[in-house]
C-alpha cells in the first residue's frame, strides 16, 4: 500500500533535481534468542533466494459495499477503482486444541459426528460470521486420521476442529507457529494436505511444500481490493525439517521479511504480515518484537498481526518515515485452550476497516480489540468462548480455574482480575467502549 507515497517522493526529487535517489538498503540482523523459553531453540538463517513473479490469487466476486468514509492511515492511490470499498476484518488468536478440547468435543458428539467443536464458539459465532473477512492462528498441526490424536505437547488435532473453523466462517488460516513440526516432516505435509483440500473455502498462510511455494505470496482479494499475506515463526519447538526435505518453513529473519515485504507490496493494494513471536506469558513487549515491528513497518506493511505469548499484548500505530501507518497487533493472546492460568484463558479478536476512498486511496480505520474469555468447568471440561462483554458474574464463579492456575495470583478469578487484563494491557483508542 505504501509504495505510492515512495513512488511519487520518488518522481518529484528527480523532477525538480534531475538526479537519481538511492534505494534504502535491507535491515540486516536475525531475530530469535529473547523471544523464546525453549532451552532447545536454534538459530536459522534464510538463505537468499532470487524473486519470482507467480502469486495465488483466492478471488472472491462479492459485490462492494458503499462507504463514505475517507482514508486516515494509508495514501495508495488505485485510480482504476474509484468506487467505495469498505471490508470489515476479523483477527482471531492462537485455537490451541489441548486433549481435554478434544476430549469435551467427542463428548458433545450427536447425529453420528465423532467430535462437535463447532458450539464451542457459539458466544462468538455472530462476530466472526459478520466479518467480510475473518483471519485465525490454528496453533495445533492437524496432520490426519493416520497419525494419533494427541494434545500438548505434541499435538494433533482432530480434522473436526479445522473443519468447524471453515464453518465459523473463518477464510484465512495461518500455521506458521511453534508446533507446526509437533508430528515432523510427515505431520507438517499431511497439515498442509488438509488446507490444501479445502483451498475453495479458506486461505492457509505460513506452510509450504517448497521454497518456490513460499516465494508464491498469497493473495486475497475482497470486493474488488487484494491484500498479500506473509507470515513467519521465531522457532518450532527445536525441531527442524530433515537435511534433504524441500518443505519449508518461515522462520523470522528480519532482512528476508522486509524483502518479501516489499514484493508482497508489488503484488497488492494492501499488505499484511503475520507474527508468530514475543515471550510466552509476557504482557511486556520484547526488544525483538519492537525492532521488528518497525522494520516492518519501514518496509511498507500495513497492518501486523501478531501473537505467540498467550497473553493480550498492546497496539500501536507505527508511523515510518514517508509518513504512512502500520496497525501493529502484538498479540491476540488465546482464543480457545484449556491451560490452567486466568490471563491465558483472556484473549481477544482484533476488528478494524479497510476503507478504499472515492480517490483510490486506501485506510485501515476502526481498530478495536474485542477481548474473549475461554470457560472451563472444574473437570476443565465444558469449553465456550465468550465475548468478555457477555462473561457474567455467574459464569465466574463456575469457572475451573481457581483449581488449576500455578500460583496464587493466577488463581484468582473474579470480574475485575479478569477485564484488567485487557484495559491494563491495552490503549484506550483501541479498548470496545464497556471498557472505557
Amino acid at each position: 500500500m505504501k509504495k505510492a507515497l515512495r513512488l511519487a517522493a520518488l518522481s518529484l526529487v528527480l523532477i525538480l533535481m534531475g538526479s537519481c535517489a538511492n534505494t534504502p538498503s535491507d535491515i540486516g540482523g536475525l531475530v530469535v534468542p529473547d523471544d523464546t523459553l525453549d532451552p532447545n531453540a536454534t538459530i536459522i538463517t534464510a538463505p537468499p533466494v532470487d524473486d519470482t513473479d507467480d502469486v495465488n490469487v483466492r478471488v472472491d466476486t462479492t459485490e462492494p459495499v458503499d462507504s463514505g468514509n475517507q482514508g486516515q492511515s494509508g495514501n495508495k492511490n488505485n485510480n482504476n477503482k474509484n468506487d467505495n470499498v469498505l471490508i470489515k476484518f476479523l483477527a482471531a488468536g492462537d485455537n490451541i486444541i489441548h486433549e481435554n478440547v478434544y476430549t469435551d468435543a467427542r463428548a458433545r458428539a450427536k447425529d453420528g459426528q465423532k467430535y462437535n467443536f463447532i458450539d464451542m464458539y457459539d458466544g462468538i459465532a455472530d462476530m466472526i460470521a459478520s466479518a467480510d473477512l475473518a483471519f485465525i492462528n490454528q496453533e495445533t498441526p492437524i496432520c490426519g486420521d493416520e497419525m494419533t490424536v494427541s494434545g500438548y505437547p505434541n499435538f494433533n488435532t482432530p480434522e473436526a476442529a479445522g473443519d468447524a473453523l471453515i464453518e465459523l466462517g473463518f477464510d484465512i488460516i495461518n500455521v506458521a507457529n511453534n508446533h507446526v513440526l509437533d508430528k515432523k516432516e510427515a505431520g507438517y505435509r499431511n497439515t498442509l494436505d488438509y488446507w490444501h483440500e479445502r483451498e475453495d473455502k479458506v486461505t492457509m498462510l505460513g506452510g509450504y511444500y517448497n521454497k518456490a511455494d513460499y516465494e508464491n505470496i498469497r493473495v486475497v482479494e475482497k470486493n474488488g481490493v487484494s491484500i498479500a499475506f506473509i507470515s513467519y515463526t521465531y522457532d518450532t519447538n527445536g525441531m527442524y525439517l530433515p537435511a534433504g526435505s524441500t518443505m519449508y518453513v518461515p522462520y523470522i529473519n528480519e532482512a528476508e521479511i522486509v524483502r518479501m515485504t516489499k514484493k508482497a507490496d508489488t503484488l497488492a493494494d494492501l499488505v499484511f504480515v503475520v507474527m508468530h513471536w514475543g515471550v510466552e506469558n509476557s504482557f511486556v513487549l520484547s526488544s525483538s518484537q519492537k525492532n521488528l515491528a518497525s522494520a516492518i513497518t519501514e518496509a511498507g506493511a500495513d497492518v501486523i498481526i501478531g501473537m505467540h505469548p498467550h497473553v493480550i499484548q498492546n497496539m500501536e500505530w507505527k508511523t515510518a518515515s514517508d509518513g504512512s501507518r502500520t496497525l501493529v497487533i502484538y498479540s491476540l493472546g488465546n482464543l480457545i485452550s484449556t491451560q490452567y492460568d486466568n490471563m491465558n484463558l483472556v484473549g481477544g479478536m482484533v476488528t478494524f476497516d479497510i476503507v478504499r476512498n472515492s480517490n483510490g486511496q486506501f485506510a485501515i480505520e476502526n481498530p478495536i480489540y474485542n477481548p474473549t474469555v475461554t470457560h472451563y468447568n472444574k473437570q476443565r471440561l465444558g469449553l465456550e468462548v465468550y465475548l468478555m462483554e457477555d462473561y457474567t458474574e455467574e459464569l465466574v464463579a463456575l469457572h475451573g480455574c481457581p483449581n488449576y492456575g500455578q500460583t496464587a495470583d493466577r488463581k484468582i478469578w473474579t470480574l475485575d482480575k479478569i477485564r484488567g487484563f485487557a484495559k491494563n494491557n491495552l490503549s484506550d483508542e483501541f479498548l470496545p467502549d464497556f471498557l472505557k
